[in-house]
């Protein structure tokens, strides 16, 4: 009987031991998921244009996180259609419990923004920015998930058709400008003065060389004069009573 007493309480600690192994290792499971990645929804005001399951969530150029869904839900007084996207963030993979950054980027006055839809792919991103004037925000919950603060101001984007569009136009108004009798006018004018800048230099080719045998001629002569001017200068160095007599 005392044996079995023994066996029985064994038994039910060994139990309750693997019991409380059980459940502290399912609770630890569970707060090292929860650190590891952490799950926010956010709600946008606008165009959701762009916005893909999987599209990057970024923080100072860094991917932090990603879109895991959006839905269509109706609010609570059912009479507005909502679209809730939800975000994965990825934490630091640490049993540090106490960390809680995406919190502190929120009190921190961080709000979600929508980026313009890439030209290529079409995919957006959220990117969290601090908002310009800064509010230490505060989070509700929806369906127990964290509410992360989004902008409210909504910023146009160009789309790749819009691109398209744009470069037509302006290729359109390029063929134009081309075909305008401004441009036509404009060339004209052009080669009428190169032609008359070429007449000048013809003319002034065939006026320089008169020119340059004038001019030689009249530095022969007046190197001439110079040299009788030399001349007579030591003539009268030589014989200054000439200037009295006169030569003879």
């Amino acid at each position: 009987m005392q044996n079995e007493r023994y066996h029985t309480f064994v038994g039910i600690f060994v139990a309750g031991a693997l019991l409380i192994l059980l459940t502290g290792t399912i609770y630890f499971y569970r707060e090292y998921q929860r650190a590891h990645r952490q799950t926010f929804v956010m709600f946008f005001k606008g165009s959701l244009n762009g916005l893909v399951a999987g599209a990057p969530v970024t923080y100072r150029g860094v991917k932090i996180g990603e879109i895991r869904l959006i839905e269509i839900t109706e609010n609570l007084d059912k009479d507005n259609v909502k679209l809730p996207v939800y975000v994965n963030f990825f934490v630091e993979k640490s049993f540090n419990f106490s960390q809680d950054p995406i919190n502190l980027l929120i009190k921190n006055g961080y709000v979600a923004n929508i980026t313009k839809p890439n030209l290529l792919t079409g995919i957006a991103s959220i990117e969290l920015i601090q908002a310009p004037n800064f509010i230490k925000n505060t989070t509700g919950s929806y369906r127990d998930y964290p509410i992360f603060p989004t902008r409210n101001t909504i910023e146009e984007y160009t789309s790749i058709d819009e691109a398209i569009t744009t470069a037509q136009k302006t290729l359109e108004d390029i063929s134009k400008f081309f075909q305008s009798k401004q441009l036509k006018d404009t060339i004209q004018s052009t080669k009428e003065m190169t032609n008359s800048v070429d007449k000048l230099a013809r003319d002034f080719n065939q006026r320089v060389p008169g020119l340059a045998i004038t001019t030689e001629q009249s530095l022969n002569e007046i190197e001439s004069a110079a040299s009788a001017t030399k001349n007579l200068a030591n003539y009268l160095a030589r014989n200054p009573e000439s200037l009295l007599r006169g030569r003879r």
